[in-house]
């Protein structure tokens, strides 16, 4: 039986979130340097400090759930999974992890951290919020189109109606003017 592993830190990394306080992508260890540090000096009740010692043995290195790993890119990777062997999703597109999920639903594969009927109601609900968006966009085109063709139609009747006007004006003027030169002659 395997002892457990202690948990190696920075020095101050309980403290400060540049060195991973609720930031585990910033936890890692650095040699405790620095004359006075406890840690450096094995001092009781302080954090343990990477040793010989702590490795885990040959045989359970690199296993999750005692089972081999596998990375899977592509479909043809999915195929190299056998009995014992547990696969770990790589960094793969939507496009592509639709299919490994569908494949894996479909044979039953054991797969760490991914749970493929999820991951499709998800990807299923995404796609379903953009279409809505793309058809909200496309209504609102579609009125201001109308809107707009609109305005433009009252505008063309505005037009008309003054040019009708200028014309009825012009036809008045040029009769007031054939009658003056009427009454002149």
């Amino acid at each position: 039986m395997t002892k457990l592993k202690p948990i190696f830190r920075q020095v101050g990394a309980q403290n400060y979130s540049k060195l991973g306080l609720r930031r585990k992508r910033k936890l890692k260890y650095r040699r405790p340097s620095g004359g006075d540090n406890k840690i450096r000096l094995n001092r009781a009740g302080r954090i343990r400090k990477v040793k010989i010692g702590f490795k885990n043995e040959k045989s359970l290195r690199g296993l999750i759930n005692g089972k081999k790993t596998v990375m899977i890119y592509n479909l043809k990777d999915l195929e190299k999974i056998g009995k014992n062997m547990i696969g770990v999703i790589g960094k793969i597109g939507n496009k592509n992890k639709k299919f490994l999920a569908e494949k894996i639903i479909e044979d039953k594969i054991e797969i760490y951290k991914f749970d493929p009927n999820k991951f499709l109601k998800n990807l299923e609900n995404k796609i379903k919020e953009k279409r809505d968006k793309k058809e909200k966009r496309n209504q609102k085109r579609k009125e201001r189109e109308k809107k707009s063709e609109k305005k433009s139609e009252d505008r063309e009747k505005l037009e008309d109606k003054i040019e009708e006007k200028k014309e009825k004006d012009f036809t008045e003027d040029e009769n007031k003017v054939k009658e003056a030169k009427i009454k002149e002659n």
